[in-house]
């Protein structure tokens, strides 16, 4: 109850401090206009008097009486050319006014001054600091998210060239799987929702916190090297420009799920709308607890039966529309230590942001299948042969919310932030399937499945930035980020009950208890708790090389530990002594109290099982890293940045098989190191770069040649390299590690030409190679195709280009420069090509190539190479959008498009064929406008309604089976229809 008031105590305190004092402030950042690098120690003076000096983001405050002043800027220290401004002070107002200092007349663009230059973020600013960097990279800012209507940071990365997206919350580069992909949080490694996964899942991040997103195509020695499609650095703001207070609210019509009175569910726990489970589906006995078995007669084995729940069966559910709430408030003060503003006080700057986010979605999947085909033992045979189709309908019920509090402190030359997140979500699932087996054990069962996975990731990111010298030449940044992750899955329930097709007495439809045909009632409690570390220190030094051009050498090191444990439950349910097998169609019926075994009747449902020894292990990793980088001009056009970075990791594990405790022989390991790299990672980055002045058009055109070589990693997952043997009882599929699995080392190789015409346009070419030694791929098991393990695939090579551009179109006239037309897109073409000969598998105990192994079951005509794609690599990728806006009349409309190509899935093994993910047309929609009066001081009403429009074309997500000359058969079928959502925000600044 305590923390409950604390928390509305702070809310209230945030608000008052939002809405008391009027503003008449004046503020900005001074940067420097070739580099884009923020401009320390400028002096800023009013009128020709004063003394304020800009503190290390280069930034400046000034309260002001309403009325016209001329602002000076002067930096004498690095060579600065002064600058002046004339501005219009107004009542209540905070005006923005952003400087650009050069130390030649050429290196600053024309200036027009308005009183309001463009913020960090905008389109402008970012495309500058793509123009300047040293590495490739892509940028998303604040202002393009706004504009293009982007609610989550996953939309935003959809954007960018090369991005893919999975899932709808998870987002591939240059079609690169996930296991190439990293997501950091402020330059800090954050797990997700999944930590099975090396990037985070985006949508958990609301652009409402998001004031950037930079995606990184080449590595350089000071970042994390365990990616090589992309890096995202998610970056939340530290210093509001302006007080801000915002309120969102939205309501969204799913074409499949909403108002659908099919839509099925099961009655979950009083807390599931907060996404936690209130306790109601834990697990009601100790999972050491052993269970006698009912021919010992003992009434204990009742009793522990009887403590489960008897909620098993699905049943009709009302489903309302998708909501998303949102609340947003942030400023900065400024303070004076030491006495009032003066010479003796010390100015201190407060900035802060609350973010809290809140949505929750049904999704209904009306024809599911999760289907298993092989080949025929026929070569003459092409056409495949279905061993197992499980077709029905599947709901999702989800609730996401997110907080954030970012704090951050700044005074003299150092700054101080803290940001503090948490996302929770909880995902109630519920199936009911059709399940027909057509090899052996023939038989049609009926499942029903019911699901609860409760996930959460809660995070500290604090950091320190310091000017070490009077000269600001040395930087430290420091960065200390703990993070604790949690997932549970209680009781995950499922029944699988035969229909028999011999009709009863009276020819109604019979359901049969045949354990043999793989009827029977599981119970699965699974929990994983993941406590990770990092820390890490960077030091920068400026200096003049021989061409009196400016140097920087950076290093620093990165310490990560990360420590999991993951326990399984899982209990199987019998019937003793029930007549003729026979049962009804209803799961509930297992646990009622009369159908319950018991020492009376000495019949009925009994539990047996406890926890799975190969499903319980700790793991830990520890990886060290330092690095070494210097950014080195080498004339005022060309420059390189180049070093290297040394990477330790150690994987330890403590598991064992089930049959370790009565087998001597079996795996046992204990805190064993499975997994232990030294690696030297080079990275060098050049570029060439030409720069036009600015003509009629009043833009500076921008043209960079880019090359680059570096090396990268990446590692197994800590239950890739285990020998857990994860269930899914709704697909009926086993997820198995392999403990022996190794790093993936990649070479990699960039070349881009990009073209900037100012006014946010660009075009640009890409070319990159990557070698993969050794690389990850998921393959099925020979002997059980409904079995999955990760393997190291020898050698692959990836080829691939990516074109870019966005244009905007027409309206040059004054009298229309409120009319913005902007169209772009990007489009990445890939060639990937593993050879098979040096790929070996084991088939009954003997070890052969991956070429031998397909032609040993080649059909008749077909010719195998020595060559296949790399699996999860997409061929092609192609992100268009198109956006109008209307600043009179506050309007502004989006239309985005994205489509990967078909990409390898899983590995077929022996009979077993390929499995394919199909393209997924995604076409988005969203229409904005504001209304309402325009205060005094502000640019644009308060009131803002939306519309979107996602998966306009209906489009399904779907994998299939691929063979020679043989139609192609679906592996698994996931369609969630079109959704159509409508929002309005109140926003104060």
């Amino acid at each position: 109850m305590m923390t409950i008031k604390h928390f509305y105590s702070l809310l209230a305190l945030l608000l008052i401090s939002l809405s008391s004092n009027g503003q008449n402030i004046v503020r900005g950042i001074v940067t420097n206009a070739k580099t884009g690098d923020p401009v320390v120690d400028a002096k800023v003076s009013v009128n020709g008097v004063g003394k304020l000096y800009t503190d290390l983001d280069g930034a400046y405050n000034l309260r002001l009486a309403p009325g016209k002043y001329t602002l000076a800027f002067s930096q004498t220290l690095d060579g600065f050319i002064d600058e002046e401004r004339e501005i219009e002070v107004v009542a209540g107002e905070v005006l923005i006014v952003d400087v650009q200092m050069s130390t030649a007349l050429t290196d600053v663009d024309e200036v027009v001054v308005t009183g309001r230059k463009a913020p960090p973020t905008s389109d402008k600013k970012l495309d500058e600091d793509r123009a300047e960097g040293e590495g490739t990279t892509d940028n998303i800012g604040k202002e393009a998210m706004q504009k293009k209507g982007i609610q989550t940071a996953v939309d935003a990365v959809a954007t960018t060239p090369g991005a893919s997206v999975e899932d709808g919350k998870n987002v591939y580069i240059r079609g690169l799987g996930d296991r190439y992909t990293k997501t950091i949080l402020n330059g800090m490694d954050i797990p997700g929702l999944d930590p099975d996964r090396n990037s985070v899942q985006l949508d958990i991040f609301p652009t409402v916190l998001v004031d950037k997103i930079t995606v990184y195509k080449t590595f350089t020695p000071n970042l994390s090297a365990d990616f090589t499609g992309g890096l995202i650095d998610i970056t939340t703001q530290d210093f509001p420009t302006k007080k801000t207070l915002y309120f969102k609210g939205g309501l969204g019509y799913n074409t499949n799920a909403t108002f659908n009175p099919d839509f099925i569910s099961y009655e979950g726990g009083s807390l599931d709308f907060l996404g936690f489970d209130d306790g109601t589906r834990r697990l009601p006995i100790s999972s050491s607890t052993e269970i006698p078995h009912p021919a010992l007669q003992d009434p204990v084995t009742a009793t522990i039966t009887q403590k489960f729940s008897e909620t098993m069966a699905t049943e009709k559910a009302f489903s309302f529309m998708n909501q998303n709430y949102a609340f947003a408030t942030g400023n900065q003060k400024n303070f004076y230590v030491g006495g009032k503003k003066g010479k003796d006080s010390t100015r201190l700057t407060y900035g802060y942001n609350v973010v809290l986010n809140y949505r929750t979605s049904n999704t209904y999947f009306k024809d599911v299948q999760y289907n298993e085909y092989i080949m025929e033992t026929d070569p003459n045979q092409t056409e495949l042969f279905r061993d197992r189709t499980s077709k029905g309908e599947q709901t999702e019920s989800n609730v996401l919310w997110t907080a954030l509090l970012g704090q951050s402190i700044k005074f003299g030359k150092s700054k101080f932030s803290l940001t503090l997140f948490h996302t929770q979500n909880g995902t109630k699932s519920a199936a009911n399937l059709r399940e027909t087996n057509y090899d052996s054990n023939q038989a049609v069962l009926l499942k029903q499945g019911l699901q609860y996975s409760q996930r959460s990731v809660t995070n500290a990111n604090i950091t320190g930035t310091h000017f070490l010298d009077e000269k600001n030449k040395w930087k430290l940044i420091w960065k200390l980020s703990p993070t604790y992750s949690r997932i549970s899955d209680p009781d995950i329930r499922s029944t699988a009950i035969e229909e028999s097709d011999t009709p009863g007495p009276n020819g109604e439809v019979q359901y049969l208890w045949e354990e043999s045909v793989g009827a029977e009632v599981r119970r699965i409690f699974r929990s994983l708790n993941e406590y990770n570390l990092s820390g890490r220190f960077d030091f920068e030094r400026k200096f003049m090389q021989w061409d009196s051009l400016e140097s920087t050498l950076s290093f620093g090191g990165l310490t990560t530990y990360k420590n999991r444990t993951f326990d399984v439950a899982e209990y199987v349910f019998k019937l003793y002594n029930t007549p003729n097998n026979v049962v009804p169609n209803d799961p509930n019926w297992f646990f009622e109290d009369e159908n319950v075994w018991n020492t009376d009747t000495y019949q009925g449902t009994y539990a047996t099982g406890q926890q799975e020894r190969a499903n319980i292990y700790e793991a830990n990793q520890m990886i060290n890293s330092a690095y070494v980088m210097n950014e080195l001009p080498l004339s005022k056009s060309f420059s390189a940045t180049y070093g290297a970075r040394v990477e330790r990791s150690i994987n330890r594990y403590t598991g064992q098989s089930n049959n370790a405790d009565f087998d001597t022989t079996a795996p046992r390991y204990v805190n064993e190191v499975v997994l232990n790299n030294i690696n030297l990672l080079p990275s060098l980055n050049m570029v060439y770069k030409i720069r036009k002045d600015a003509d009629s058009s009043r833009y500076e055109r921008k043209t960079n040649f880019r090359a680059a070589y570096t090396q990268t990693v990446a590692r197994p997952s800590f239950r890739e390299i285990s020998i857990s043997q994860i269930y899914d009882p709704i697909q009926g599929r086993r997820y198995l590690g392999n403990i022996d699995l190794k790093q993936t080392l990649i070479h990699n190789a960039d070349v881009r030409w990009e073209h900037f015409f100012g006014r946010t346009e660009i075009i640009s070419l890409s070319g990159f190679y990557k070698r993969f030694i050794n690389p990850i791929e998921i393959v099925a098991n020979v002997a059980a195709p409904n079995e999955f393990i990760p393997v190291n695939a020898g050698v692959a090579d990836v080829y691939g280009g990516e074109f870019e551009f966005r244009k905007a179109i027409g309206f040059n006239k004054k009298s229309k420069e409120h009319l913005r037309f902007v169209v772009g897109g990007n489009f990445t073409y890939v060639i990937s090509q593993i050879d098979m000969n040096k790929v070996t598998t084991e088939v009954g105990g003997v070890k052969m190539t991956e070429k031998e192994v397909r032609q040993a079951n080649a059909r008749n005509g077909e010719v195998i190479g020595d060559y296949r794609t790399m699996y999860g690599q997409s061929p092609y990728i192609v992100n268009g959008f198109v956006n109008f806006s209307d600043d009179s009349l506050f309007l502004s409309c989006n239309v985005s498009y994205n489509v990967q190509g078909k990409k390898l899935a899983v590995i077929g093994v022996g009979l077993v064929p390929d499995v394919f993910e199909q393209p997924f047309h995604s076409l988005n929609v969203k229409v904005s406008k504001g209304f309402g009066k325009v205060r005094e001081g502000e640019s644009a009403p308060r009131w803002k309604a939306s519309i979107t429009g996602r998966n306009l074309l209906n489009q399904a997500r779907r994998r299939y089976y691929e063979s020679f000359n043989a139609k192609s058969q679906v592996f698994d079928y996931l369609h969630q229809g079109t959704t159509v959502s409508a929002s309005i925000s109140y926003t104060i600044k």
